[in-house]
């Protein structure tokens, strides 16, 4: 009898953890990621997650000061625009984590080097705080005196700091919400077929 009830009790803790692991897998509805925010764009007008209603939304955080994995990124992005079905459905936004350099001019002349739907925002200091804090992203100032010198694409110096930060990619929905992410190493034809799939 024992043995019967320890049997019952694992099977329904099984079947419990199974669908709660496909539930989490596949149902992204209550993941929370995204949320309200209030930004400037490139030309200077004031955005908020309302203003791309309407629009998937594929969302990076970054720097200009970045020597090479933003802008790589970036040019990625920029690849994966032009190659998937209904390009019009989809809106790259570009998000400073360093808005103390990352000026409204600088991100202007920034954005000219990439894809033109690419959009890119910066605010205040709070207001970006604000925006990595609904995101889940995480960065950091790394002055030159810290630098360990290896070469990794966060370590680097550029001018008084470099700035260390998450660099997942994010797929959004047309009302903002989160629908997947992808890492940056992630080949663009599989970021691709999965933008597709959700168009």
């Amino acid at each position: 009898m024992f043995l019967k009830t320890k049997y019952l009790f694992l099977t329904a803790a099984l079947a419990i953890f199974l669908l709660f692991f496909y539930k989490s897998k596949d149902d992204n509805s209550n993941t929370q990621i995204g949320g309200s925010y209030e930004l400037t764009n490139h030309l200077g007008q004031k955005i908020t997650n309302k203003s791309f209603n309407g629009y998937f939304r594929l969302v990076f955080f970054g720097f200009t000061n970045c020597p090479d994995f933003c802008p790589n990124t970036l040019n990625d992005i920029g690849l994966i625009v032009d190659k998937i079905d209904k390009k019009d459905r989809l809106v790259p936004i570009f998000i400073t984590v360093d808005p103390e350099r990352d000026t409204v001019k600088k991100l202007e002349k920034y954005v000219k080097n990439f894809h033109p739907k690419i959009i890119a925002l910066t605010g205040s200091s709070d207001e970006i705080k604000n925006v990595k804090k609904t995101f889940k992203i995480f960065s950091k100032k790394i002055i030159p005196a810290e630098n360990n010198h290896k070469d990794h694409h966060h370590k680097h110096s550029h001018g008084d700091y470099a700035v260390d930060h998450t660099t997942i990619i994010y797929l959004m929905d047309k009302k903002g919400k989160y629908l997947t992410h992808f890492s940056p190493d992630t080949n663009n034809d599989k970021i691709i077929k999965k933008i597709n799939k959700f168009l």
